[in-house]
């Protein structure tokens, strides 16, 4: 259906360089305007952040070290934000799932429920497994990032009492014990992430074997052409791509919730009358 049609293919081209453009239009636009609204959010975020902290009481404020206050108002507050695929990814994932989709079940609803086969659970899994266990660690990383910066204010701050009483490799192994639980921490989310990383080209290769078999029944049997399958893998990338952005971008959210959670305990903390 539509084999040598010259007129249809230009059609096709001209569609397609159309769509393109309404593709990195729509993308452009969501970042332009996510972009000046992250930083204008920041800032009212660490203003209110800080004003809250000034209107706690002194014994509120000493039993917490520094560092964990330091946290709150730097990492804690730009970790909403400061994600490379976080809203916005979301959003334009799902517009391409949806669009790609779409198409693709048009052309073949076989195809395309095929293609749902991998990609749901894969999805359903990198939901249930890596996004969930993402705020418990990224919760202990800020907490053994505070305890490193507290560490170095320390080490700072008493530098001078440290050196009239020789207790600067005292300072210097807390400081290096700090850094080595931070990395300890880090390096379990590392993990989870490789994880993720880990599964995708299983499902994915999974997905587009059993594709390839499946389909290459059909066009022995003359339900489907060499070039409705050769359209049916294009948009079935678009799938696979939206569902991939779709994954790191609940993961990226998942994993700032734990810093949004310290964000509100101080902002619900009771001031001082």
């Amino acid at each position: 259906m539509g084999q040598a049609d010259g007129a249809g293919l230009n059609d096709a081209c001209l569609f397609f360089g159309i769509a393109t453009l309404f593709v990195f239009l729509y993308n452009g636009t969501v970042r332009m305007f996510f972009a000046p609204f992250t930083v204008r959010m920041e800032r009212r975020l660490r203003v209110k952040l800080y004003d809250r902290i000034a209107s706690l009481s002194y014994e509120k404020i000493e039993s917490l070290p520094q560092g964990e206050w330091l946290t709150r108002l730097n990492i804690d507050v730009q970790a909403p934000f400061s994600q490379p695929v976080h809203v916005p990814g979301a959003v334009c994932a799902i517009v391409n799932i949806c669009a790609s989709g779409s198409i693709l079940w048009l052309i073949n609803p076989e195809v395309f429920g095929l293609v749902i086969l991998f990609v749901a659970p894969h999805i359903i899994a990198s939901r249930l497994v890596i996004a969930r266990a993402m705020p418990g660690l990224n919760k202990k990383a800020l907490e053994s990032a505070a305890k490193n910066a507290g560490e170095l204010t320390s080490f700072i701050t008493c530098a001078d009492t440290a050196a009239l009483y020789g207790g600067q490799n005292y300072l210097m192994r807390r400081f290096e014990l700090s850094g080595i639980d931070l990395f300890k921490a880090k390096m379990k989310i590392i993990k989870w992430n490789s994880l993720n990383a880990a599964i995708m080209p299983l499902f994915s290769l999974s997905g587009y074997l059993t594709l390839l078999i499946v389909s290459g029944g059909w066009i022995a049997g003359g339900r489907m052409t060499f070039g409705d399958l050769t359209a049916a893998f294009q948009y079935r990338g678009g799938v696979l791509l939206g569902s991939f952005a779709l994954i790191n971008s609940l993961i990226s959210i998942y994993s700032s919730m734990a810093g949004i959670r310290r964000l509100n305990e101080t902002i619900d903390e009771k001031a001082e009358e």
